[in-house]
Formats: structure tokens, sequence, C-alpha cells
């Protein structure tokens, strides 16, 4: 039995972004939520490509690009809102 290095470090990036997922929630603070989904949407998106490494399939880094423009756009969006206060 061999171990597919790609496999485990995918297994790895979402467990990690598993982790930064939560704090979104428990975030004090917007902006420390809105960092806190960057880093999830990073973390998952680098799982997803190595997964597609592991797998092979070509259809994962289609929907994990989707996926991260629409939440780093979505974030961005709500920082703008954050501008004028402080």
């Amino acid at each position: 039995m061999t171990l597919d290095i790609w496999l485990f470090a995918a297994v790895c990036f979402f467990l990690l972004d598993f982790c930064a997922a939560l704090r979104v929630f428990s975030g004090r603070t917007l902006q420390d939520r809105l960092i806190a989904a960057n880093v999830a949407t990073t973390l998952g998106c680098a799982g997803g490509l190595a997964l597609t490494v592991s797998l092979g399939e070509l259809i994962i880094p289609v929907l994990a690009g989707l996926i991260t423009c629409i939440i780093f756009a979505t974030t961005f969006r709500m920082s703008q809102d954050l501008r004028g206060e402080a």
C-alpha cells in the first residue's frame, strides 16, 4: 500500500480549511470574518488543486476557481462598505 502524497496534501488543506471556516462564524469583528473567509477560500482552492493532481479530474479546478472568484468578489464588496467606518 502506497501513500498518495497529493491526496494527503489535499486532506491536510481541507482540514485547515475547516478550521479557518470555523473562524468565519466565531470572529469578533466583520474584518476578522472577512479575512477568515479569504483564508478559508485560499486553502480550499489549494486543496482542490492538490485533489486534481491526485485524481486527475479537470472539473475540480474549474469549480474551485468559480467558487473562489465568487467568494473573493463578495468579500471585496463587503470590505468596500466598511471603508467609511472606523
